[in-house]
């Protein structure tokens, strides 16, 4: 008899357990929508930053050849 108190009492503690887990996964789930916006904004700014930075660093580099040539242009 005393077997089958603790077998029930086992058994409350795991439902409580498995109730606290789903409550917790429930709480996950609603937080997707949040993470996922903010995984977005950080791609799209990642991307904006990139395409400002490329054409400036085109830019710059071509400067930088015209130079090299000038200045060894200027050497001779």
């Amino acid at each position: 008899m005393q077997r089958l108190k603790e077998i029930q009492e086992e058994f409350k503690r795991l439902s409580n357990e498995v109730s606290q887990l789903k409550n917790s996964i429930d709480e996950l789930q609603a937080a997707i929508p949040g993470v996922q916006k903010f995984i977005n904004d950080v791609e799209r700014d990642v991307k904006k930053w990139k395409f400002k930075t490329e054409p400036r660093l085109n830019r710059i580099q071509i400067i930088l050849d015209v130079l090299k040539i000038d200045q060894k242009e200027q050497q001779k």
